[in-house]
């Protein structure tokens, strides 16, 4: 895979980062006291968005670090701690459109930043009323270019009929999917029958729905542990990608799938790596223990609503690369994460090339582009011109 003619790249998950003051002044009146917000830290200077209830702030001045390392990060505040060292992307979309351009990322699907903490709030009014703004303010911003910068709504599950309406609002405002908690809370399951109004609005939209590790009401509320402890630390790391893990595998056990044969759902940021053991595991208790079951409804092995229903996306993972070859490639999407530290912004391009080394090209070309496309119906054709939002001359 050489040549830059065929390196043509979309990304399944990248963020936006929320202005600071979003929700203090987009909330109704009555909720502004409790509004999530950023603030400057004294002694590190760095901006952090916190909320009522949340059990770790979410640090903004590392959320826009793509390029830059967290040392050079502390140098930027240590010599002015007003300063908003990184990149503009992540709230301007002209700035995003330019920097995604010139790494060769021709399309970008949209994640929160800062919302991904708010799936964690148990304050089930003031989350449905951030949510509503974010959606607000995230269609203004896909506005700009909506065939390259592809948003998610953020969905909140407490009520399933005012979920599917707002994730019916969202589709009427040109947004491409919803976002909902990795994992509800002890006492629910998405065993649970009350979501089926949520899969059917979901399914007749044809609006994928996406989990995002971090964001559950689970181990996700357990991420201040990180740094705290090693004990802490270990559970915290471990367990946050398995809760995104548990969540697929309950939906397809659940029989969402078979119910639902439509519906598309993303495990986002975990990786892809653990994807062939879950398909050999799924399918060797199903076999073993609950497929002549009275209550089971899948019809097929959990394999098989696996390979139809569900994608994962990952940004570097050289032992699920090579799991391909049990896998398949039709349902896995390369991301570039954008802006956050994480992110192969700058060397997209390089990086891809070196990770994808000795695949096939026509996977390459699924991975990397064609398989996040056909999920979200993005046009290859049409956004491998520039934005005319950016007025750069074509390659």
């Amino acid at each position: 895979m050489t040549g830059e003619a065929r390196m043509l790249l979309v990304s399944s998950d990248s963020h936006v980062v929320e202005p600071g003051d979003l929700w203090l002044e987009r909330l109704p009146p009555a909720l502004r006291a409790d509004a999530p917000r950023a603030a400057r830290d004294p002694a590190n200077h760095h901006l952090y968005f916190n909320a009522p209830g949340m059990s770790r702030g979410v640090d903004l001045s590392l959320s826009v670090s793509a390029g830059m390392s967290n040392a050079a990060v502390d140098a930027a505040l240590a010599e002015d701690p007003d300063a908003f060292p990184g990149v503009r992307g992540g709230a301007d979309p002209e700035a995003r459109l330019r920097d995604l351009w010139d790494d060769g990322v021709v399309a970008d699907v949209l994640y929160p930043t800062c919302g991904l903490a708010l799936l964690q709030l148990d304050n089930r009014s003031l989350q449905e009323a951030c949510f509503t703004v974010y959606n607000d303010w995230l269609a203004e911003f896909c506005a700009v270019d909506p065939q390259r910068l592809i948003g998610l709504a953020l969905i909140a599950c407490w009520d399933s009929d005012r979920a599917a309406a707002e994730l019916e609002r969202a589709h009427g405002m040109g947004l491409a999917g919803g976002i909902i908690w990795t994992a509800p809370p002890l006492a629910d399951s998405f065993f649970n029958p009350r979501y089926e109004p949520l899969w059917a609005a979901a399914e007749r939209l044809s609006m994928p729905l996406a989990i995002h590790t971090l964001g559950g009401q689970r181990a996700s509320r357990e991420v201040a542990g990180l740094g705290r402890t090693v004990e802490s630390s270990f559970h915290v790391a471990i367990d946050y990608r398995q809760e995104l893990q548990r969540s697929l595998c309950e939906l397809v056990a659940a029989g969402v799938f078979a119910r639902h044969p439509g519906l598309q759902f993303v495990g986002a940021e975990a990786g892809i790596h653990f994807l062939a053991e879950m398909e050999r595991r799924l399918d060797s208790s199903y076999r073993g223990f609950w497929s002549n079951l009275p209550d089971n409804q899948l019809g097929e092995p959990p394999s098989a609503y696996l390979h139809r229903n569900v994608s994962l996306t990952y940004i570097s993972d050289p032992v699920g690369l090579n799991n391909v070859r049990f896998t398949g490639a039709d349902r896995l999407m390369w991301s570039g994460d954008y802006p956050h530290g994480a992110s192969t912004w700058p060397r997209s391009r390089a990086i891809v090339e070196r990770d994808h080394e000795g695949l096939d090209p026509d996977d390459v070309r699924k991975l990397t582009s064609a398989n996040c496309a056909a999920l979200y119906g993005i046009d290859l054709q049409q956004v491998s011109e520039p934005s005319p939002a950016i007025g750069v001359p074509a390659r």
